[in-house]
């Protein structure tokens, strides 16, 4: 079977295909035929640095990826026949992309209803569940201001979203380059500039997507009372905290049912065939945001 390989950490570039084994149905495992797949920044931050990451992924070589979308065409005798057939998210943190994977970790599955499409499913991956990290640390904060950068990233359209109603004023901070996206996907939402937010004097909790200290140092500068929550930065010359997603099943399956209510959108950019993945990390690394990049397996 077809599988993206890393063997290196010299890049994107440098990542290869191979034709490996199918993997053999165990009495605890769930075989699934995968579909559609996320390009998510882990992996291409892993295939430059042995050190991006404390899991033993980074040992190689190793099949890239961390989830996707597929249908269950197996069933070891220890699971629920049941799932036989259905199509699923699944959470495959040793690697996903592969046209067969082999998933022994109920909580890691995800049946799909109709309503919801294996192209948002696979959306879910390395997003909202992060978003709801940030979501639980807004709602505990007293801060009666909401500076978030990032707003237009994947992460941050889902936060939007699950931060609807919210009593605190939300400043979404947009690059120029990317204000006229992000208005089409949260219109309710006025998004600023770093040099057009205005002085505020109240408690500002900073929600850090983005990463960058030059941004925070210069929208601090308009802050008279703040703290900084940031999911891309350990450390910086500024005070912050930083936290990161814990994995929650039960988010999922609110995740999916939002999905298929409509309550939750899946920002989606584009997609790519899994043999164009070098050119799907390159385009999802290289561009401003514009939802989340995927790539659909024959």
């Amino acid at each position: 079977m077809l599988a993206i390989m890393q063997t290196s950490f010299t890049g994107i570039d440098a990542l290869t295909t191979a034709d490996i084994p199918v993997p053999a149905l165990t009495p605890n495992g769930v075989l699934i035929k995968m579909h559609v797949l996320p390009v998510v920044p882990t992996d291409w931050k892993r295939e430059a640095n042995p050190h991006a990451t404390a899991e033993q992924a980074a040992q190689l070589p190793r099949i890239i990826g961390v989830g996707g979308a597929g249908q269950v065409v197996a069933v070891g005798a220890n699971r629920d026949p049941a799932l036989l057939h259905q199509r699923v998210l699944v959470m495959q943190p040793s690697g996903s992309y592969s046209a067969y994977l082999l998933s022994e970790n109920p909580d890691f599955i995800f049946p799909l209803p109709t309503a919801v499409s294996d192209a948002s499913a696979a959306a879910l991956t390395a997003g909202p569940g992060t978003a709801r990290v940030l979501q639980r640390e807004i709602s505990a904060s007293t801060a009666t201001n909401v500076v978030v950068t990032g707003a237009n990233s994947v992460i941050g359209l889902y936060l939007l979203q699950l931060l609807r109603p919210q009593d605190k004023h939300i400043w979404p901070i947009v690059s120029p380059a990317s204000q006229a996206y992000f208005q089409t996907q949260c219109p309710d939402y006025p998004a600023v500039t770093a040099a057009d937010l205005p002085p505020l004097t109240t408690d500002t909790l900073v929600i850090d997507i983005a990463g960058s200290e030059p941004l925070l140092n210069t929208l601090t500068a308009h802050l008279t009372d703040y703290e900084i929550v940031s999911i891309a930065l350990t450390e910086a010359t500024l005070p912050l905290k930083f936290v990161h997603e814990s994995f929650n099943p039960a988010d999922y399956r609110q995740f999916i049912a939002d999905l298929a209510t409509g309550d939750l959108h899946a920002p989606i950019a584009r997609t790519f065939a899994v043999r164009d993945t070098i050119a799907a990390q390159h385009y999802a690394c290289d561009h401003h945001s514009r939802g989340r990049v995927l790539v659909i397996f024959d």
